[in-house]
């Protein structure tokens, strides 16, 4: 297979932007009708995870045991939606079809062998990776929301009992489905550490479709669809390290899991964590963080207010701000959550202190190759 062929032919195609997409997934629900109802509504968000998983993975053609884990993560991802390896096929038909309509001239009968033959191996490998899934756990998960508190207008915490063990890691995430928003995944991560009863609380903020019915319209008794979780944002307790935690808004819920996690090593590390908010309401948790850190001697707390001066609450500034205030945190790990603003700007004042990439650890859902999206138009 020309591999440089093909990276050169996706190139090409690529320069027709959002047509390329929305051609492809015309040609798929033409081929395969059934296929329409594994998709949401709106799908201006799966055309462009499509193209960059696409070019992902024509970027490692030639190497496709690198990707590897990334595309089993890929296949199990899938199974939530319901994919089976025949919907791979129609799939790879219309990748085929897509790239013939937009090559013009250049198209001809060695560059479409290539094309299958690449395709026809990543549909191998994704199928490998949702059959190795399959014989361990379910494709989805039910939960039911048994405590529904809202913390500010647009904040609420919610606890959920799964139908069976929700097998996760303390910092990882679950994709969430509800039933008003059919076929729209989001992910949330879980604010606690997996417990024998099998409940979990997930921290939403109002900020999209699912988010939004998550915080308004759910009620205690209402179910949720959850598939399997997934997420890097987890405890390494072997560096021998002290921890900073920093997050920002609702992205306190995996670092309170990381903490939660801290409290039942044998011999926990010092812990400092600084939670940034724009203003009070937004610090909707703290009460119960303070009540940890009169229970913990290794444990500090620090609030941060950016937008409202209340310093009888909380020190003004970002979270980064005010972490950059404290020293420089030699010797200690970073575990970073939040909107991506707040994360980048901690990140970048935590590399001009001294950190080093090693010690900074952030959420990377898909693989240890890349962050591409979670399906092939998630």
């Amino acid at each position: 297979m020309a591999f440089q062929r093909l990276k050169d032919n996706f190139e090409l195609v690529a320069k027709y932007g959002d047509t390329v997409p929305l051609y492809l997934f015309s040609d798929l629900f033409l081929r395969a009708p059934e296929l329409r109802e594994m998709f949401p509504l709106n799908m201006r968000n799966q055309r462009a995870r499509l193209m960059t998983a696409l070019a992902f993975a024509v970027e490692h053609a030639g190497d496709i045991p690198e990707i590897t884990p990334y595309l089993h993560r890929l296949g199990r991802s899938h199974r939530k939606f319901g994919a089976e390896p025949e919907h791979y096929a129609q799939w790879g038909a219309s990748v085929v079809g897509t790239m013939r309509r937009f090559s013009g001239p250049v198209w001809n009968a060695e560059l479409e062998a290539d094309w299958h033959r690449f395709l026809g191996e990543i549909t191998r490998v994704l199928v490998e990776g949702a059959q190795l899934d399959a014989a361990t756990r379910p494709a989805c998960w039910t939960a039911e929301v048994i405590s529904h508190e809202r913390r500010a207008v647009d904040t609420a915490v919610l606890r959920l009992l799964a139908d069976r063990p929700y097998p996760y890691v303390p910092g990882q995430s679950a994709p969430v489905e509800v039933d008003r928003r059919p076929n729209t995944w989001r992910y949330y991560s879980m604010a606690n550490v997996p417990r024998q009863d099998n409940t979990f609380e997930l921290h939403v903020k109002a900020s999209g479709v699912v988010s939004q019915t998550l915080v308004r319209h759910l009620q205690e008794g209402d179910t949720i669809k959850l598939g399997a979780p997934v997420g890097t944002l987890t405890l390494n307790p072997t560096t021998g390290r002290n921890l900073l935690l920093i997050a920002g808004g609702t992205g306190l819920a995996p670092i309170k899991a990381i903490l939660e996690h801290v409290t039942r090593l044998p011999v926990p590390p010092w812990v400092s964590l600084f939670w940034g908010a724009r203003e009070p309401a937004g610090l909707y948790d703290l009460a119960a963080l303070r009540s940890w850190a009169a229970r913990y001697s290794w444990l500090n707390v620090t609030p941060a207010l950016s937008d409202v001066r209340d310093p009888d609450m909380a020190p003004s500034g970002t979270a980064g701000e005010v972490v950059g205030r404290y020293g420089r945190w030699d010797g200690y790990e970073a575990y970073i959550c939040g909107p991506p603003a707040m994360v980048e700007d901690t990140v970048g004042r935590l590399r001009a202190s001294g950190f080093n990439d090693t010690r900074i650890h952030l959420e990377r859902f898909a693989s240890t190759v890349a962050t591409p999206p979670q399906r092939f138009a998630s």
